[in-house]
């Protein structure tokens, strides 16, 4: 299969077991009619890290609703990064190419195993900037907004995670202005 049609069929995959989730009334809280348009459009909005959504993500879906959307979220985030990724590998090497042509030395070819060094290079750097993100969030939640453990672990993933991939989405009907000093 051809990799462009890989990464396309991919999203689709992503997207469409996302909107099943979000579409299951285990999903969502009852606080708001859900159609399937609903479903759609916010697993794509999170998948595509675009943020947009057509309900209060806070009282539209309970925790498997967000933890569907944080999973979309992160996979389209680091999905992005990872093609980001590849194509600069792809780019650079073929600047490489010409240069080494034009000074008469062989050059290597970008093998799968620079892609695949460096995808989890950035798995890695993405997952140790959000958990740093998510204690930061996690004590500030416990501390300065009287959330339990549990609650100020969960707000302070989801939102480290959502806005590391600057996804816009939150867990508060008034985004995060309710924070802001």
């Amino acid at each position: 299969m051809r990799p462009g049609l890989r990464i396309v069929l991919s999203m689709l995959s992503a997207a469409l077991v996302g909107t099943v989730i979000l579409f299951m009334p285990v999903s969502h809280s009852g606080a708001v009619d859900i159609s399937a348009l609903d479903a759609v459009f916010t697993s794509v909005s999170a998948l595509c890290v675009t943020g947009l959504t057509t309900v209060d993500t806070a009282i539209a879906w309970t925790p498997v609703g967000h933890v569907t959307i944080l999973a979309l979220i992160q996979l389209g985030g680091l999905g992005i990064m990872f093609l980001a990724s590849a194509v600069a590998l792809f780019i650079g090497r073929r600047l490489t190419l010409s240069s080494r042509m034009d000074a008469g030395q062989e050059n290597s070819s970008l093998s799968s195993s620079d892609i695949v060094r460096t995808m989890k290079g950035i798995a890695k750097l993405t997952f140790t900037i959000e958990g740093i993100l998510a204690a930061i969030l996690t004590v500030r939640f416990y501390e300065a907004y009287d959330h339990d453990w549990g609650s100020a672990l969960w707000h302070g993933v989801f939102h480290s995670v959502s806005a590391f991939n600057n996804a816009g989405f939150a867990l508060y009907s008034d985004s995060m202005t309710g924070f802001a000093t």
